[in-house]
C-alpha cells in the first residue's frame, strides 16, 4: 500500500523566524495601541473635562476601531500585512502628531478619535502570526501578541514623568510610528499563497453577514469588551466612589489592564493544549461571581479594586483563548477578514458595555447596579457556553472556496481521539474536502450512540461549515451490517448531493473504511490525523490510480 502525506502549507522561507516575527508584531500594536490612548491625557491635563464626557470621548477611537476593521483586515488578505502594517501605522503617526499639535478642545477630539484607525494594527498583525505561525504555536503567539496592550500602558506611564499632558509623547510617538512602518515594510514577508482575487466590499459583506449568524463573535466581544470596559470605567469609578485622585484612578486602572493583558497569554497557551468551551465557562461563571462580590463589597478601594483585577483577568483569559481559537480555526486567505469581523465586533462590545455601564450607574443612582448588569451579561454567558460547547469549539465557520479541479470520490476516516482536541480543525479539513469532492466520512467511536460528546461534532460542524448541504449522521454496528446494502445507501446521499458521516466502533475502522471504498469504487482513501503541533493532516492511504499502476 502506498502512504503519501499532504504537508501542511509552510510560510516563505524569505519569513522572520517565529520569534522575531511575533516581536515584531507586538512591538507594532504595542506603538499603535499607544497612539491609540494618548487622547486620554489631552481630555484631562489640558482640558479637564467631567468623567461622564471622558468615558464618552473616549469611546470615539474606539468606534472608529469598529468601523475600520473589517475592511483593513479584508485588505490585509488582499495586499499582506507587508503593506498593511506601514499604512495603519503611518496613519496613526499622523493622527498622533495632529494630537500633538492640537490646540482646542475640538481639534483634540477629531485628532484622537482618527487615532482609533491604530486599533486595525491588531488585525493585521494578528493575520500575521495566524499565517507565520504552525498550527500547534499560533495559540502562545497569539497570546504574546496581545500583551501588545500591556507595552502602550507601560509607555504612558513612562511617558507621563516628563509629558503630563502628552504633547511631546505624541511628537515622538509619532516619529516612532514613522520607524515602524519603514522597517515592517522591510522585514516583513507574507504567506506565499494568499489570493488578491475578489471584491474587498462583497468580502466585508459575507463576513458581516457570517458574525451576525454565529455567536462566537458575541462571546468574543462580551469577553473583550468586558476587559476594556472595565479599563474605561474603572478611574471614574474609583474616582466618583471612593474619591481616588485621578491619576492615582489611572495608574490603578493601568496594573489591571497590565495584568488582564498578560492573562490574556494564559488564554492562548491553554487554547494549544486543551479545549476551549470548558475553560470559557469557568472564567464567564467566576467573573460572574465576583461581579456581584463588587456590586455588595464595602467601599474600601483596596477590598474592591482585587475583585475587579480579577474580574478583569477573567476576562482577559476568555478574551485570550477565544482570540486564539479564531485565529487557530481562520485559514490562511481568510485570516484578516475573520479577525477584522471578530475585532470589529469586540470593538463595538468595549464601546457599549462602559456606555451602558456608565448610564446605568447614573439612572439608578447606585454604582452597585452597573457591576450587576455586567455580572449578568457573564452569567448569562457561561450559561450559553455551556449549552452550545460543540459549536463554540469549532471557531468561526468561514466558507471555503476552492480552486477549480477534477472531482474525486473520497472516503476520509477519522478516528474519534483525532477530534477529542481537535475537532476545529479536523472539521476545517473535512469541509475543504467536501467543497470541492463527492465525499464519504468513516468515523470511529467507542462513544455509546449518539457520541454527544465527539461524534455529533463532525456533523455540527460540517452543518455549519457547509450551510447548503445536507450532512446525516449513521450508525454502523460492529460486523452487523450489509455492507453492500450500506453502500448503496450511501451512493443515494452522494447522488443527492449529501455528506454522510458512517459512524462505526474503532475496531471496525479501517475494515469498513476499506469495504466502502471498494463497494462506492471510490478515487482515494484519506486517513486525517491531528497532533498540537501541525493540526489535522492529510494521509493518503490509497489512490485508485497508483493502484492501477501498481497492479499493471
Amino acid at each position: 500500500m502506498v502512504v503519501t502525506v499532504q504537508q501542511s502549507t509552510t510560510p516563505d522561507s524569505r519569513s522572520l523566524p517565529a520569534v522575531a516575527t511575533v516581536a515584531v508584531a507586538t512591538v507594532g500594536l504595542g506603538l499603535n495601541l499607544k497612539a491609540w490612548v494618548l487622547l486620554g491625557p489631552h481630555l484631562h491635563e489640558r482640558f479637564d473635562v467631567t468623567p461622564g464626557t471622558y468615558v464618552l470621548l473616549v469611546g470615539l477611537p474606539l468606534l472608529v476601531a469598529a468601523v475600520v476593521r473589517l475592511p483593513v483586515g479584508v485588505l490585509t488578505d488582499r495586499y499582506g500585512a507587508r503593506v498593511m502594517y506601514p499604512v495603519v501605522s503611518l496613519v496613526a503617526a499622523g493622527s498622533v502628531v495632529g494630537l500633538g499639535l492640537a490646540g482646542s478642545l475640538p481639534a483634540v477630539i477629531v485628532a484622537g478619535a482618527a487615532a482609533g484607525i491604530a486599533g486595525a494594527a491588531f488585525v493585521v498583525g494578528a493575520a500575521l502570526l495566524s499565517r507565520a505561525l504552525p498550527y500547534g504555536r499560533r495559540g502562545l503567539a497569539l497570546g504574546v501578541f496581545s500583551l501588545g496592550p500591556a507595552l502602550g500602558v507601560v509607555t504612558s506611564v513612562l511617558s507621563r514623568g516628563f509629558d503630563s499632558e502628552g504633547r511631546r509623547a505624541a511628537l515622538v510617538l509619532g516619529g516612532l510610528l514613522v520607524c515602524f512602518a519603514g522597517l515592517a515594510a522591510l522585514v516583513l514577508r507574507d504567506h506565499a499563497g494568499v489570493p488578491r482575487a475578489g471584491s474587498p466590499l462583497r468580502r466585508c459583506v459575507e463576513m458581516i453577514r457570517l458574525a451576525s449568524t454565529t455567536s462566537l463573535s458575541l462571546l468574543y466581544a462580551l469577553a473583550l469588551g468586558g476587559l476594556v470596559a472595565t479599563a474605561v470605567f474603572l478611574p471614574v469609578y474609583l474616582a466618583t466612589a471612593f474619591g481616588l485622585h485621578w491619576f492615582d484612578a489611572l495608574a490603578v486602572t493601568g496594573v489591571v489592564v497590565g495584568l488582564a493583558a498578560a492573562a490574556r497569554l494564559v488564554g492562548g497557551w491553554w487554547t494549544d493544549r486543551r479545549p476551549t468551551a470548558q475553560l470559557l465557562i469557568v472564567c464567564y461563571a467566576v467573573a460572574a461571581a465576583l461581579c456581584l462580590v463588587v456590586a455588595l463589597a464595602p467601599r474600601q478601594w483596596w477590598l474592591t479594586v482585587p475583585a475587579i483585577a480579577a474580574i478583569a483577568g477573567c476576562d482577559g483569559v476568555a478574551s485570550g483563548a477565544l482570540f486564539a481559537l479564531i485565529g487557530k480555526a481562520a485559514r490562511a486567505d481568510h485570516a484578516g477578514a475573520v479577525m477584522g469581523v471578530t475585532g470589529a465586533a469586540a470593538a463595538l462590545g468595549a464601546v457599549l458595555l462602559p456606555l451602558l455601564m456608565a448610564g446605568v450607574d447614573r439612572l439608578t443612582g447606585s454604582r452597585s447596579g452597573a457591576w450587576v448588569l455586567l455580572g449578568a451579561a457573564l452569567l448569562a454567558a457561561s450559561l450559553y457556553v455551556r449549552a452550545h460547547r460543540l459549536r463554540i469549539g469549532l471557531g468561526l465557520a468561514v466558507r471555503f472556496e476552492p480552486a477549480p479541479s477534477a472531482t474525486a470520490m473520497t472516503v476520509a476516516v477519522v478516528g474519534g481521539s483525532d477530534t477529542r482536541f481537535g475537532a476545529a480543525a479536523v472539521v476545517a479539513r473535512l469541509a475543504e474536502l467536501a467543497a470541492s469532492d463527492e465525499l464519504i466520512v468513516v468515523y470511529g467511536s467507542d462513544e455509546p450512540w449518539p457520541p454527544v460528546a465527539s461524534g455529533n461534532v463532525l456533523v455540527t460542524g460540517l452543518r455549519d461549515r457547509l450551510p447548503r448541504c445536507r450532512v446525516v449522521a449513521i450508525d454502523v454496528p460492529l460486523h452487523n451490517w450489509a455492507r453492500g446494502r450500506l453502500a448503496m445507501l450511501l451512493h443515494e446521499f452522494l447522488d443527492a448531493g449529501t455528506i454522510a458521516v458512517a459512524v462505526t466502533a474503532m475496531a471496525d475502522l479501517r475494515g469498513l473504511a476499506a469495504q466502502l471504498s471498494s463497494y462506492l469504487e471510490a478515487d482515494r482513501v484519506l486517513m486525517i490525523s491531528y497532533s498540537l503541533a501541525r493540526g489535522a493532516d492529510l494521509h493518503e492511504v490509497w489512490n485508485r490510480g497508483m493502484a492501477a499502476t501498481n497492479g499493471s
